[in-house]
C-alpha cells in the first residue's frame, strides 16, 4: 500500500471516529483538533487536497448518521429558525394580553 492510500484510509478512520463520538454525545474537541492537524499535514505533504477531504468527510458522515451532511446542516438551520420564530411570537402579542393569561 502506498503512502497516499494509507493516508486516505487513516483520514477516513479519523472522520468516522469523530462522527461516532459526536453521535454518542461525547466531547469531540480533542478528536477534532487531532484530525485537523492530521489533514493539514496530509495537505502539506501533497497526499490529499481539500476536495478529497471534503468527499471523505461527507461519505463518513453519511455512513455514521445515515443522512447527507448538506441535508443535516439545512435541517439544523431550519430548526434554529423555527425555534427563534417561536420565541419571538410570544412578544408579538401585546403585553396587556400576556399579563391577563
Amino acid at each position: 500500500m502506498d503512502q497516499q492510500n494509507l493516508f486516505i484510509d487513516q483520514a477516513r478512520l479519523q472522520f468516522e471516529r469523530l462522527f461516532e463520538a459526536k453521535k454518542a454525545g461525547q466531547n469531540v474537541q480533542v478528536l477534532k483538533h487531532r484530525a485537523e492537524g492530521f489533514f493539514y499535514a496530509g495537505e502539506l505533504l501533497g497526499l490529499v487536497d481539500k476536495s478529497l477531504l471534503q468527499q471523505l468527510m461527507e461519505q463518513s458522515y453519511f455512513n455514521v448518521f445515515g443522512v447527507a451532511l448538506t441535508k443535516a446542516s439545512s435541517y439544523q438551520t431550519e430548526r434554529k429558525q423555527a425555534l427563534e420564530n417561536e420565541f419571538y411570537q410570544y412578544f408579538e402579542e401585546p403585553a396587556y394580553n400576556r399579563i391577563r393569561n
